[in-house]
């Protein structure tokens, strides 16, 4: 029988290949051998071999490596000349060298024995780096974060206009508030703290916040637009005016914008401070919380009116005030009667309260030239029970508008 001829080069490659293979069980016997009870060859951790360690060799290296990271500040968080430190205490931070020793020392061991072979004779070849990571406490984190957030809080503060005894006007410059988002800041230190990257470093990008009267509102502010007067007993009623008014000082009016008496002032509840005091209900006195308050809105529509702002809702008592002229009351009730205005001049108004404790006073500041040199009176035709209210507008001493605002009816 003949036998089936095999070619030279069929022959070579047939042979090469058994080599190689022969080479790598050799090689992988001998690595396994060389391995045997240490950390096999090749498994490194950042830079520092860990080949030929025992077990409590390498555990032992963790440690040292652990200890010595752990000297270091966790994080050093700065905005502008000041600095806030985060120890590895205060956050509980714990090096995981018990996973990390594990991890060393489970490389090439803890698979089937021609897995293991080749996964020893890989990392003899390529290498294997293990890395030490660490854990912490996220609600201490949180907790501390918050204390420093306490710490940069500043709240927003209004620019402020008061008017002197000489008529001028003195303005306080207003405060930007700053307040500080933790969560990407949590989210930034975090995985840095979980690979032991001491001491992380980071600038606080902290949040301004306006406040709602600034700087601009009041640039223009130069003088008194207008005044109103209204008088009172002290007493219960007093009070509850005394606190309503409070509530108007440095309230600013923008141009084309509105304010309304109830939103500025609130409810008036007991909780709120008010007393009992007289009031009107369904034509009638009464006795009601919040009594006189009607006062305080009454004075600041009489104020409003001199100095050109527009009323856009306004109502008159069902019987005539003995504070104001017939027609220039104005009566709010919560959550039933607003008075509300308009600022139709270029620039902001601004309110300002004086009260004596038996004369309510209120300012209305502004810019003088938007006025364009015009004065404005009141005057009221028509009957008691039926006044018409109108506002005069003058220029150079000279009529140029007589404008009608409303006709009330009272009982």
């Amino acid at each position: 029988m003949k036998l089936p001829s095999i070619s030279l080069g069929t022959a070579v490659a047939v042979t090469s290949v058994s080599i190689a293979f022969a080479v790598v069980i050799i090689g992988s016997i001998s690595v396994s051998m060389t391995n045997q009870d240490r950390v096999v060859m090749g498994v490194q951790s950042d830079g520092t071999t860990l080949a030929g360690m025992t077990k409590n060799e390498v555990h032992t290296y963790f440690e040292k490596t652990a200890k010595g990271k752990l000297t270091h500040k966790a994080a050093v968080l700065t905005y502008h000349d000041r600095s806030w430190t985060i120890t590895p205490d205060d956050i509980g931070l714990q090096a995981n060298v018990d996973k990390a020793a594990a991890e060393a020392y489970q490389v090439g061991r803890n698979a089937s024995l021609p897995v293991n072979l080749f996964t020893q004779l890989k990392c003899a070849l390529f290498g294997t780096n293990i890395k030490l990571t660490a854990s912490y406490d996220h609600d201490r984190l949180t907790q501390k974060l918050n204390q420093i957030k306490q710490d940069v809080h500043t709240e927003p503060v209004n620019a402020t206009a008061q008017l002197q005894a000489n008529g001028t006007i003195k303005k306080t410059p207003a405060v930007i508030g700053l307040t500080l988002d933790i969560e990407p800041l949590q989210d930034s230190l975090g995985p840095q703290f979980e690979a032991l990257k001491l001491t992380a470093k980071a600038e606080l990008a902290l949040i301004e916040q306006a406040p709602f009267v600034t700087n601009d509102d009041l640039s223009a502010l130069d003088g008194v637009l207008a005044a109103y007067t209204t008088r009172f007993s002290p007493g219960d009623r007093g009070d509850n005016i005394g606190l309503a008014a409070s509530q108007l000082q440095g309230a600013l009016v923008r141009s084309q914008s509105t304010l309304s008496f109830n939103n500025i002032v609130g409810h008036r509840t007991r909780a709120a401070g008010y007393k009992n005091a007289g009031v009107i209900v369904n034509g009638e006195p009464a006795i009601d919380v919040g009594g006189g308050v009607c006062q305080v809105s009454s004075t600041l529509y009489n104020a409003v009116l001199l100095a050109g702002m527009k009323p856009t809702e306004r109502c008159n008592h069902s019987l005539p005030s003995s504070y104001v002229p017939r027609g220039r009351d104005a009566t709010v009730a919560d959550d039933l009667l607003d008075f509300v205005f308009q600022n139709p001049l270029p620039h902001p108004v601004y309110l300002r309260v004086s009260n004596t404790g038996s004369a309510l006073t209120i300012y209305v500041l502004g810019t003088k030239a938007d006025l364009n040199g015009k004065t404005i009176t009141l005057v009221t035709d028509g009957s008691s029970a039926h006044p018409s209210l109108y506002r005069i507008w003058k220029q150079n001493g000279q009529v140029i508008d007589r404008e009608f605002l409303h006709t009330d009816s009272y009982s």
